[in-house]
C-alpha cells in the first residue's frame, strides 16, 4: 500500500569532457547534438558514439552494450542559458557515462529496478526508426498508450540516472511489465507528501523524479485520499509536478491552467492538459 502524508500550508554526476567555448549565438540542435558526442567519444574512449538523429545519440561500449540518449531536456536547459554549454554538456555526458559503465558491468536488466514513467507521446514517437534521421534497425523505446497526449515507458533505476529501457531488452513478461514496475515504484518511493495550497490546490511530492508516474497508480485516486471539490482533477506538466484539486473548484482550475501552460515548456516537460479522474481511469478534462 501507498503511503502518505499531508502537510499543512536530474541525477546528474560530472565526468571528463573537454572545454566548448560557449557561442556567440546559440547552438542549433544540431550543433548542439555534434558538442555532445564530441565530449561523450572524449569521455569514453573505448565506446563508439554516433549521432543517430536531431538531439539523439547511440553509444554502443566495449562490451557491446548500445545505449540510446535523448537530448531534448539538455538542450533545453541549455537553451535557458546558452553561457553555460559547457556544464551542461559535462552534466549529461556524465549522465551517459554512468549508464555505458553500469551496462557494460551488469548486461542483465535489474527488474527489480524497473520503473514506469510519463512521456510525450510525441516524444516516444521521436524515438522510433526512421524519424529524425535513425537508422530503421534502431530499438524502439518500450512504452504503451496512456492518454493521446503522453505514453508510458519504462527505465532502470540507476544509482544516479535512469536508462531508459527499448524493444531489444529483456524485461520478462511484457504482460505483467507495468505491475512489476508500479510494484517497485512503490518500494523506491514509499512515502507521498500531500502539501495543501491556496484555493484547495494540492501539490504533491513523490521525491522530484516520479510525481507524474503516480497517475499510474490507480490505488491512490479510487480510494478517499484527495478531499477535493467535485471529481478530482490533476495537472502533469512536468516530470516532477503533479496538482490535484476538484472539479467543482473553478478558482483552483483556473491556478492549475495557468502552472500547466508555465511549466509545460521547460526540461521534462509533459503536457499542459488537465486531466481527471473517471470510470477508473484518466481523461481529458474539458470543464471551465
Amino acid at each position: 500500500m501507498w503511503r502518505y502524508f499531508v502537510i499543512l500550508g536530474a541525477f546528474l554526476i560530472p565526468t571528463a569532457a573537454p572545454t566548448i567555448a560557449p557561442a556567440a549565438e546559440p547552438l542549433s540542435p544540431p550543433a548542439f547534438t555534434a558538442a555532445v558526442a564530441r565530449a561523450a567519444a572524449t569521455a569514453l574512449p573505448s565506446a563508439t558514439v554516433t549521432v543517430a538523429g536531431v538531439l539523439h545519440l547511440e553509444t554502443r561500449s566495449a562490451g557491446g552494450e548500445t545505449t540510446t540518449t535523448d537530448l531534448h531536456n539538455a538542450y533545453e536547459v541549455y537553451r535557458a542559458d546558452p553561457g553555460n554549454l559547457d556544464d551542461v554538456v559535462r552534466r549529461y555526458v556524465g549522465v551517459l557515462a554512468e549508464a555505458v559503465r553500469y551496462g557494460d558491468a551488469k548486461a542483465a536488466i535489474d527488474r527489480s529496478r524497473i520503473v514506469a514513467l510519463l512521456k510525450p507521446q510525441a516524444w516516444v514517437d521521436g524515438l522510433r526508426p526512421g524519424r529524425d534521421g535513425r537508422p530503421a534497425t534502431a530499438p524502439e523505446p518500450l512504452s504503451e498508450p496512456f492518454t493521446a497526449e503522453l505514453a508510458v515507458v519504462y527505465a532502470e533505476d540507476l544509482p544516479t540516472s535512469l536508462r531508459y529501457l527499448t524493444s531489444r531488452d529483456d524485461v520478462g513478461d511484457r504482460a505483467k511489465l507495468r505491475d512489476l514496475a508500479l510494484e517497485n515504484l512503490q518500494r523506491l518511493v514509499p512515502k507521498i507528501a500531500i502539501r495543501s495550497g491556496a484555493d484547495g490546490v494540492l501539490l504533491i511530492d513523490a521525491g522530484g523524479t516520479y510525481e507524474a508516474s503516480l497517475l499510474l497508480a490507480d490505488e491512490l485516486w479510487s480510494g478517499d485520499q484527495f478531499q477535493v471539490d467535485g471529481d478530482i482533477v490533476v495537472a502533469v506538466p512536468a516530470r516532477d509536478v503533479l496538482v490535484v484539486t476538484g472539479s467543482h473548484n473553478r478558482t483552483a482550475i483556473a491556478r492549475l491552467r495557468t502552472l500547466a501552460a508555465e511549466l509545460a515548456t521547460g526540461p521534462y516537460a509533459l503536457t499542459a492538459v488537465l486531466y481527471t479522474w473517471r470510470g477508473g481511469k484518466f481523461v481529458k478534462f474539458d470543464g471551465n
